[in-house]
């Protein structure tokens, strides 16, 4: 079993490790508020339904040029005059948000087939989106794009008997990464690129709660490296068309 040499670019990963409060006494309501969010008219809207007026900002990015987003703010006050909901916010940290629906198996075309290696390093439901921080090999220095995809499968299946279970949902990550991976025996001038997609369920579940599952491919852990053999990894969740969990959700398990 090949390892490969494990480099990492977390990207925007390190957003949501800051989770740090702060002592100084101010108008601060929230220090460090990690949500995902739509950008409505020039507006953060958030998944849990608040605006947040952007008053200040210590980053790169321009979330007027982006249509789903993920941020680390400080939420500074109510805005005066504004509503029950609406916040000033002082923005530190911005990724823009791959959105996608996802695809009916019916409909997965050649290049959707392919299942290159993928991993799912967070994973939660908000604002009828299941939400995703991904990360993928990738050759030092490459500009080719990725495809990822999220494939309707059918129903989650019973393992006792074998059979769908009416009223649940399976999807898997589809990942084809146009020849841009592991591919022994070149096994050093890798690293680990990665970012956040967002799929709307609400084209396939209609219930306000159902159980759902993802799975994808991903190399089998080989120590300090990854290894060239490949295994399937899933999660189960219970999706919830108006509920939130603050993002990220605890590590997916293998």
């Amino acid at each position: 079993m090949k390892r490969i040499k494990k480099g990492l670019i977390y990207l925007a990963a390190v957003m949501a490790a800051s989770f740090m409060t702060s002592c100084q006494k101010d108008n601060t309501i929230q220090y460090n508020n990690a949500t995902m969010g739509n950008i409505v008219n020039g507006v953060f809207i958030s998944d849990q339904g608040n605006r947040f007026n952007v008053v200040d900002q210590q980053c790169i990015g321009e979330l007027k040029d982006m249509k789903r987003a993920f941020i680390v703010c400080d939420v500074l006050n109510k805005t005066v005059g504004g509503e029950d909901n609406e916040y000033d916010v002082r923005v530190n940290q911005i990724a823009t948000v791959l959105t996608k629906n996802a695809v009916p198996h019916m409909d997965v075309t050649a290049e959707m087939m392919i299942q290159d290696p993928v991993h799912v390093e967070n994973a939660w439901i908000s604002g009828g989106y299941i939400n995703m921080f991904i990360m993928f090999p990738s050759k030092v220095g490459s500009t080719t794009s990725h495809l990822i995809n999220l494939v309707h499968e059918g129903c989650l299946i019973d393992p006792e008997t074998q059979e769908e279970i009416p009223g649940t949902y399976r999807f898997s990550l589809r990942h084809n990464s146009n020849g841009d991976k592991i591919t022994p025996p070149q096994i050093v001038d890798y690293v680990l690129a990665g970012g956040y997609v967002s799929f709307p369920l609400s084209t396939y579940i209609s219930d306000k709660e159902a159980e759902f599952s993802v799975e994808w491919t991903w190399h089998k852990d080989a120590g300090a490296g990854l290894s060239s053999e490949t295994e399937v990894r899933s999660f189960k969740a219970k999706y919830t068309s108006e509920g939130f969990q603050h993002a990220p959700h605890p590590k997916v398990q293998n």
